[in-house]
């Protein structure tokens, strides 16, 4: 154990397992939120992250990026590293999270990055900023904020976007009938989505936006093959081809509850 920290809402544990070290929220024994191995940054054990990059392949040169949920930072710093340029900030509500994401995983080495301390939802009410890549990645293995799985949320997602934009979200809740509404809930805050589940750790991952539409087949090949390149051994071509399979059409639209 590198440290145990108590966070705004549950405990914080840093465990270390041979050469990598995990982060984890609740318990010790809790599912990995971000698993980092300092001797091999460029590495990425966690699926959910690597099937998260893809959505880069709808996204600029230089895309603005913005993460909701910080955890330990590992999308943003693969983001830099396969998008040098991309202008990177996040929000997190906890500033615990964001003292062991530096001391622990690296972020502390993260050049470019902002991180806005607060709620997610208020922050994106609040800014007037467009991002090219928004990530959602609120949601844990015990329970998902509400307010951030909304129909309304997800419109509001939408809105942040630029013309060519994309939203991905991690929608992982500790059953399938939670799943299911997420997903649900988001396709129907976006015309054209995309889903793709994790098979090794059952994490789903969902993109949409405006940006899915102006990419075509040709070309997410050809950029599928590039980004492959540039990121040797995270198996994203076995991803792009692992999509959703589960059907969603009678789960229940979440919305914000009534005033």
């Amino acid at each position: 154990m590198l440290q145990v920290v108590k966070g705004r809402f549950n405990h914080i544990f840093v465990v270390q397992q041979g050469a990598q070290r995990a982060l984890r929220f609740g318990y010790r024994d809790a599912d990995d939120q971000s698993v980092y191995v300092p001797s091999q940054p460029h590495r990425e054990p966690l699926e959910y992250i690597r099937a998260s990059l893809l959505g880069l392949l709808w996204a600029p040169a230089a895309p603005r990026v913005l993460v909701v949920g910080l955890g330990g930072g590992s999308f943003l710093r693969h983001a830099r590293r396969l998008r040098p340029r991309a202008r990177l900030a996040a929000v997190e509500i906890d500033p615990q999270v964001v003292r062991v994401a530096r001391r622990w995983f690296g972020l502390g080495r993260l050049r470019g990055l902002t991180v806005h301390l607060g709620d997610g939802r208020r922050f994106l009410r609040r800014t007037r900023a467009r991002y090219d890549l928004l990530l959602v990645d609120a949601y844990d293995d015990v329970d998902y904020p509400a307010h951030l799985g909304t129909l309304q949320f997800f419109r509001l997602v939408r809105q942040r976007l630029t013309a060519r934009g994309v939203a991905v979200a991690n929608l992982s809740p500790n059953s399938q009938a939670d799943r299911n509404r997420l997903v649900r809930t988001f396709r129907a805050a976006f015309r054209r989505v995309r889903c793709f589940y994790t098979p090794a750790q059952g994490n789903t991952v969902v993109v949409g936006g405006p940006g899915v539409a102006r990419v075509t087949h040709p070309q997410l090949r050809r950029r599928l093959a590039r980004l492959s390149r540039r990121a040797p051994g995270m198996g994203l071509p076995r991803l792009w081809r692992a999509p959703c399979r589960f059907n969603t059409s009678r789960a229940r639209i979440l919305r914000d509850p009534p005033r």
